[in-house]
């Protein structure tokens, strides 16, 4: 024998209206009435509860804590439900705070609208339970991937604090020259790395590497990159300054000799001043070549080349010397400051240059500071295509 469809009425008063108690009868249905503070019971009791019928005098008399919370519920459980109050269908749209899902209707509907509305519900039932199990099947499948991405998001945002802990915490203070940075990777983490490192009472070292790619591949390679370049030979009490050329062709027979798959190569820019004499010796691996800007703010890229690390051993790496002025800056940069800003177009030189050039008369923090500022109102820079890295130093007449 089939089961019938049961309904619970929800009713602050014990009478029903006649329209709802025939269309009830003619639908042979189970129904049972309850007042709303009976409701939480009663919904625990009816195991196979069809529909749910709420009857009030009129829409505000929702507004009761009780009734909230009932109204909560049984969107909670998918129930579906029918409102029948006083301007209820004219008053949906002005409360914005009711479930969504609930069928409201008016006082003066017919026994025939209330059959078929209550009909619809209760066909509905059917299709929402169906529903209900396929989305649950969804989450038991969906959860183990949730916890997974979750778990991946949590180790790439700790691997992007470990790989800013191999940057310098602070920039070297030193007599007439000041150093500022710009470090924004594409991902959580980044295929740049740079360092600026006092070697003795009168040089400074710094460079930038630019590991092919971006992401934890990339990221990996520079983590070797910081422990491979050798800037000082150490014995006993006595040291030597490694030459920028001589330290790269040393890690670039590291890296070949590391066998790395996935052809990972790198480009590199190292310098060396000498801060007393501002005396530059510099080599590049495949970089973009430094710029140097005089005082007069007018822009001149270093001409030193060299070939990609970590292809050809025994490759040889030329360290070229400028005699540097006060007043001038000098900016090391990897490749995604050249697609950060958007191009005028294919016969127009490149922004960066420009952007530098323009921001040239402003000190070396200010003008980092105004490069971010432009970058960020770039077209595509909440998703840069690439890792973005900026070394500048100024140098200025020590006091």
């Amino acid at each position: 024998m089939a089961r019938k469809s049961q309904v619970l009425i929800i009713h602050p008063d014990k009478g029903l209206p006649q329209s709802l108690e025939k269309a009830l009868k003619e639908l042979d249905l189970d129904s049972a009435i309850c007042l709303p503070e009976q409701a939480a019971d009663k919904l625990g009791v009816l195991k196979h509860l069809d529909a749910v019928v709420l009857v009030y005098q009129k829409i505000t008399d929702l507004d009761d804590d009780i009734t909230k919370n009932l109204l909560q519920k049984l969107h909670r459980l998918s129930i579906n439900t029918l409102i029948l109050a006083e301007h209820a269908s004219k008053d949906r749209s002005a409360n914005p705070e009711l479930p969504e899902g609930l069928l409201l209707v008016g006082p003066d509907e017919s026994t025939e609208m209330l059959k078929g509305r209550l009909s619809t519900l209760i066909d509905l039932k059917p299709i929402l339970d169906q529903m209900s199990v396929e989305l649950n099947a969804i989450r038991m499948t969906t959860q183990p991937l949730n916890n997974y991405f979750s778990q991946v998001d949590e180790e790439m945002r700790l691997a992007s604090r470990l790989q800013r802990d191999f940057l310098p915490r602070e920039l070297p203070q030193l007599p007439g020259l000041r150093f500022s940075t710009v470090y924004r990777p594409a991902t959580w983490v980044s295929g740049d790395i740079y360092d600026i490192m006092r070697l003795d009472e009168e040089h400074v070292g710094f460079y930038i590497a630019d590991a092919v790619g971006h992401g934890m591949p990339a990221a990996l390679l520079t983590m070797f990159i910081k422990r491979a370049l050798v800037t000082k030979r150490i014995s006993g009490n006595h040291y030597t300054i490694v030459e920028p050329g001589e330290a790269l062709s040393h890690l670039n027979d590291d890296m070949v000799g590391q066998n790395l798959s996935n052809f990972q190569f790198a480009t590199c820019c190292y310098g060396i001043l000498n801060f007393k004499t501002l005396r530059l010796r510099i080599a590049n691996a495949g970089h973009p070549m430094p710029m140097r800007i005089d005082r007069d703010s007018r822009n001149q890229e270093l001409p030193v080349t060299g070939s990609l690390l970590g292809i050809f051993e025994h490759q040889q790496y030329q360290t070229e010397v400028f005699q540097l002025h006060p007043g001038e800056k000098l900016l090391l940069y990897s490749d995604g400051v050249e697609v950060a800003f958007v191009n005028e177009g294919p016969d127009k030189p490149l922004r960066f240059r420009k952007e530098f050039g323009d921001l040239s008369h402003y000190d070396i923090q200010k003008m980092c500071d105004k490069l971010v500022e432009i970058i960020n109102k770039e077209e595509g820079s909440l998703h840069p295509r690439d890792d973005l890295t900026i070394v500048g130093l100024e140098l200025y007449p020590a006091n």
